[in-house]
């Protein structure tokens, strides 16, 4: 990870941000420049545009989907709890209600 000082904040950025960061400073700020860049000798050349090379999108499965929308629907019908958060406030509360 790479940080950054802005207005007296420290910023992390994540490896591939850094690198972006970088192409982008040494192109003058301009993405078309970055995306353009002559320079494949460069060691940061395969991962200027912000992805890993090599890397392929992944499609979901039918079965994958299917159970992405059960949760969903679950979770709009208030059957499962938004976040981890709201069960541990669900069981403190319990925890009180008992004691």
């Amino acid at each position: 990870m790479t940080s950054d000082i802005k207005d007296g904040e420290v910023h992390i950025y994540s490896p591939m941000k850094a690198i972006r960061r970088k192409c982008l400073d040494c192109c003058a700020a301009s993405s078309k420049e970055v995306s353009l860049c002559p320079v494949t000798g460069c060691a940061l050349h395969p991962y200027r545009l912000g992805r890993r090379p090599g890397t392929v999108k992944r499609e979901a499965t039918p079965a994958q989907i299917e159970r992405l929308k059960k949760a969903r629907e679950a979770r709009l019908n208030g059957r499962i709890p938004d976040s981890p958060l709201s069960v541990n406030r669900e069981i403190l509360a319990n925890a009180q209600d008992e004691g």
